[in-house]
Parts: C-alpha cells; structure tokens; sequence
C-alpha cells in the first residue's frame, strides 16, 4: 500500500509536470467562480442602494397626528423600542414676521432632539433658528447670519436640506428651533428601519385622551410617494443572484469530474501496470485538493475585495457564507475528482485507449 508521502509526492509531480491540467482546471473555476459571486454581490449593492434611496427620502419615518394629544416623553420613549431609532415630538409655535417681508407669516416649529436628529440638523444648538437649504439660499441665510423679524433678531445656527420629493413641505419655508416642551404635541415623529408599520400599534401609544371630540390619531408616512412597506431582509433572501452560491460548489465538483474524467487512459493503465485503486483515488483526490484549495483562496481574496469595493456598508455573516461556500466547493472537488478513479476499470484500457483523441 503507498504511503501518504508517496501519494503527496506523486500528486505533486503531477502537478508540476501538467500531468493534471491542474493549471486550466484553476484558472476556469478562479475566473467562473468570481464572476457569479460578483453578480451576487452587485445584486446585494443594488439593494443597499435602494434601501439608502428610501432613507434619503425619508421614507422610515412615521408621524403619529393627533390633536394637542401627544405625550412629548412618550414619543420620546418609543425610540427604545426594537427597529426604532429615533423618535420625537414637534410643536407649531407663533409664526414670525421678517422686518423685510413684514406681512409674510413665516410659521415656527419647535422639534425635539429626536426630531433634529431625523431632519440630521448639523448641530443641536438653542436658542438659534435652522433653515432648510431651499429656504437659506432665498433668503442668503447661511449659518451665523443673522435674521431680523419683528420680534428681535434671530441667529441662524445652521441649514438642513429637506428636498421637494414629495415629504411633508411645511419645513421647506419654516423656521425650525430645537427645544423640549412638556406640553403635549400634536405630531409625533418616529424612525423605524427596517421600514415597517408593525410599530404603528405601541405608537398609538404616545396619544393620550385630550378630552374633546377631535379626529381619532393617525399614523402616517412622512414622505407617501416613497411607500411604507420594504422588506429588505426578504429581498435579500429572494434575491435572484443567490444561487451563486450554490453554483460554485457545483461548479467546482464538475470540473474536478471533467479534469479526471479525461484522464481515465491514465488510470487504466496504471491499474494494469498494478497500481492500486485506492492510491489512485488517494493521488486524485491530492491533487484536487491542491489545486481546488488555490482556486478557493484566490476566489476569496479577489470576492472580498470586491465587496470593500461595491459595497458601502458591511454585510453581516457575507464573508462567513463565502468562507463556508468556498469550503464546501473545495470538497465538492474532492468528489468529483475521485468518481473516474473509482469508477474506471482496468478492462476498459484498450477501448479507452481507441477510443482516446
């Protein structure tokens, strides 16, 4: 029986000598194996780009309405709970006339650090006012100019932009102030990613009884041309590209199998020359090993570049999964490679031999 040394050594002169093709079976499974993993995590940075998008259009917030019965410390405490990020109440305050535009109502809205937080105001800075980009450019407002209203003036400590695309414009021509009043609200804004409205129900939460016959509370989307419903966790499970995966383990067997099956001459007459079956099995599978274990590594580096690359937030477990996948392809090769050498038959020798290219 042949030593592991000797079937190590003798897979290694194969190797060497070309006697395996392992250098075309390499490259083909480096080249293949990266181009599906790549369409995959294109597929992955699509859907990165899409749930930025709705995040930029503000499409994971929600604004609980109810009249003069929100509890400001209630919206508040929502952001503790789970798929919450933010959340907080607004006040409507006394608008503010400009000494330029004396019979122009500039309304005045008094948010929460939360609120401030969601509108990703540059500071959180009192006693100063916050224009939004579009309001700031008419009027030459930037930040430490300063406004003179009819009541005084009014320092504006920073701008925010807050486009037209198809959120709530009540900011886009409002002065903005950063406070927390203890006197009920009638809005209550709450950030919830991923988007969803299974936390609409302990919203309803922060609205107590105002005592009066007003319209029930409402909930709903700040920005509504943007959707309320976006299950990026089942996108990314249902994606199309995910059998890329599962394709290079594939991949990898039929290629050890096609790399081996070409070499049925050799193992048939190796067998009638007196070779052993299992140290030709055991040769086989030592030289898919090798080579397969150098494809795997290179498909890794160059994959993992690639997500640093595409992908602007990390994936959590998506390094695991390729370290998992490229182990499971590397023994998917070990099979495939050793199927011909089981399966070959030293009778076959003189039709394999005729029948050889």
């Amino acid at each position: 029986m042949m030593r592991i040394a000797d079937a190590v050594g003798e897979a290694l002169r194969n190797l060497r000598t070309g006697a395996a093709g392992a250098g075309i079976l390499a490259l083909l499974l480096v080249v293949a194996s990266t181009t599906l993993l790549l369409i995959d995590v294109g597929a992955i940075g699509a859907l990165q780009d899409r749930a930025r998008s709705v995040r930029d259009h503000a499409g994971d917030v929600r604004v609980l309405v109810a009249k003069d019965a929100v509890d400001p410390r209630a919206c508040a405490a929502l952001e503790h709970l789970d798929g919450v990020d933010d959340a907080g109440a607004i006040w409507q305050t006394d608008a503010v006339h400009l000494v330029a535009l004396p019979r122009v109502n500039v309304p005045v809205f008094e948010i929460s650090s939360g609120v401030a937080r969601m509108l990703r105001l540059p500071s959180m800075t009192p006693g100063g006012v916050y224009l939004s980009d579009d309001l700031a450019r008419r009027w030459s407002g930037q930040e430490g100019s300063v406004l003179a209203t009819t009541n005084g003036p009014l320092t504006v400590n920073g701008t925010f932009l807050y486009p037209d695309d198809g959120r709530d414009p009540r900011f886009t021509n409002a002065l903005v102030v950063i406070g927390d009043s203890p006197s009920r609200s009638s809005e209550c804004w709450f950030s919830v990613w991923p988007a969803t409205t299974a936390t609409d129900a302990l919203a309803y939460g922060a609205a107590v009884a105002s005592g009066r016959a007003d319209a029930a509370p409402q909930i709903a989307p700040l920005n509504p041309t943007v959707g309320q419903l976006f299950d990026f966790a089942r996108d990314y499970r249902s994606r199309l590209t995910a059998f890329a995966a599962p394709t290079v383990i594939v991949l990898f067997a039929v290629v050890a199998f096609a790399g081996c099956h070409r070499r049925r001459l050799e193992f048939a007459s190796n067998l009638h020359a007196g070779a052993r079956r299992r140290d030709l099995v055991r040769i086989a599978a030592i030289e898919a090993f090798l080579w397969a274990i150098l494809s795997a590594a290179a498909t890794f580096g160059l994959t993992r570049l690639a997500t640093r690359l595409l992908l602007e937030e990390h994936v959590p477990g998506l390094l695991p999964s390729l370290t998992v996948t490229l182990a499971l392809a590397v023994g998917a090769a070990l099979c495939g490679a050793t199927v011909p050498a089981l399966l070959t038959r030293e009778s076959r020798l003189f039709a394999l031999f005729k029948s050889r290219l």
